[in-house]
C-alpha cells in the first residue's frame, strides 16, 4: 500500500521539535508500506490537502488535531476508527486517511498498517553485500515466489530486509522461507530487530566475558555504538582507549593486541588500525583471546565518514561472528 505523508507543524519547521524519520521508515518498511511523497509545512487550518483515492497520513500537533479533522470532516467519508485514543483513521473501501498527533509514539502506526490476511512477514539483517546485489537477489527470488513483496533499508554494508508473501498452506517446512534464507545465508546475522551491538552485548553477558577496546581510525564509533544501544555494557567493558599509533604490518598489530590484552586483564581484546589513502580506507583490526589473535583486513572506498561507518560495521560484524563461533580460549 502507498501513502502520501503530510507533517503540519510550526515547531518542526522552526527546528524546535523533531520527527523521527528513521523510526517512521522502519515501521513503514516492516509493513511493506511505500511513501509516495513527504511534505512538511506550517500548520494552516485553511489549507486544502485531501485528495481523492489517495491514502494519506497527516501529522500535526495534538492541540490542532481535532480542529483539523472538524474543518475537513465534510470531505471525509468512510468508517471511523480511533486507535488508543490518539490516532484517527477514516477508511472507505481501500482508501485510508490517517490523522496522527506528532507527540504520539510512532509504534502505534503498526496498528494502522494491518497485516494482509494469509501473509507472513519476516525481517532479516544482513552484512557485507552491496545494495544492488541485494535487490538483484530479491528480484530473482520473485521469479520463484511471484507474490513476494519486499522493502530494504541500507546503511553502510548493513541492510534490513523486510519480506512478505502469501502462505495459504500450513506446513511443517516453509519452502519459500528456505529459498529466501538460502539466497542470503552467509550474510544473515539476525532474523529480528537485534542490531550487531545488541547481539554482541547479549553474547558477552551470556558468556560472562569482558572486553577491552583500542580504537584508532574508527575514532570511538565502535564503543559509542555498543554503549548507546546497551545500557549495561559497562559491566563487560574492562577498558577503552582511543588513540593514534603506527602499525606497519600484522606482526606489530599482533604484539600490540596481546600487550593490550595482558595489561587490561580482559577476556577479549579488540584493536583497530587503518589509514586513508586516495579516497579509500585500508582497515586492519585484531580480535584476541588468551591463546590466539585473529587478524582481519578490509578496504573501503567512499567519503571519509562513510568509510568510518563501514569500518565500524565490519569490526562489529566480525566480533559478533567470532563470539558466536564459541571457539575463544578464555
Amino acid at each position: 500500500m502507498e501513502y502520501k505523508v503530510f507533517i503540519f507543524s510550526d515547531d518542526i519547521i522552526k527546528g524546535q521539535a523533531q520527527f523521527d524519520f528513521e523510526k517512521f521508515n522502519k515501521i513503514c518498511a516492516y509493513r511493506l508500506i511505500d511513501i509516495s511523497e513527504f511534505i512538511i509545512e506550517k500548520f494552516d487550518l485553511e489549507k486544502s490537502f485531501l485528495e481523492n483515492d489517495k491514502n494519506l497520513i497527516i501529522f500535526c500537533d495534538n492541540k490542532n488535531l481535532d480542529n483539523l479533522i472538524i474543518k475537513n470532516i465534510d470531505k471525509i467519508s468512510g468508517q471511523k476508527k480511533i486507535i488508543d485514543e490518539q490516532i484517527v483513521v477514516f477508511k472507505k473501501e481501500e482508501q485510508m486517511i490517517v490523522f496522527v498527533p506528532i507527540e504520539t509514539d510512532l509504534e502505534l502506526l503498526s496498528k494502522v498498517f494491518e497485516k494482509q490476511q494469509n501473509s507472513v512477514y519476516y525481517q532479516y539483517k544482513i552484512f557485507g553485500l552491496g545494495k544492488e546485489t541485494i535487490i538483484s537477489r530479491l528480484e530473482e527470488l520473485k521469479k520463484d515466489i511471484p507474490d513476494l513483496k519486499y522493502k530494504i533499508l541500507y546503511d553502510n554494508l548493513l541492510c534490513d530486509i523486510f519480506i512478505s508473501y502469501q502462505n495459504d498452506e500450513v506446513t511443517l517446512i516453509d519452502d519459500k522461507k528456505i529459498k529466501i534464507v538460502s539466497a542470503f545465508n552467509n550474510n544473515i546475522f539476525s532474523e529480528n530487530s537485534f542490531s550487531l551491538s545488541k547481539i554482541i552485548y547479549s553474547l558477552l553477558s551470556q558468556k560472562n566475558k569482558s572486553i577491552s577496546i583500542l580504537e584508532n581510525i574508527t575514532k570511538g564509533e565502535i564503543i559509542n555504538s555498543l554503549l548507546e544501544e546497551n545500557d549495561n555494557f559497562l559491566e563487560y567493558l574492562k577498558e577503552v582507549k582511543i588513540k593514534s599509533f603506527e602499525c606497519d604490518n600484522d606482526d606489530v598489530l599482533v604484539d600490540k593486541t596481546l600487550k593490550f590484552l595482558r595489561e587490561t586483564g580482559s577476556d577479549i581484546a579488540l584493536v583497530t588500525n587503518g589509514k586513508f589513502n586516495e579516497n579509500a580506507l585500508n582497515l586492519k583490526f585484531a580480535i584476541a583471546d588468551k591463546n590466539e589473535v585473529h587478524i582481519y583486513n578490509s578496504s573501503f572506498k567512499a567519503d571519509k565518514n562513510k568509510c568510518i561507518e563501514m569500518a565500524k560495521n565490519s569490526v562489529l560484524f566480525h566480533l559478533m561472528k567470532k563470539l558466536r563461533q564459541n571457539d575463544f580460549a578464555f
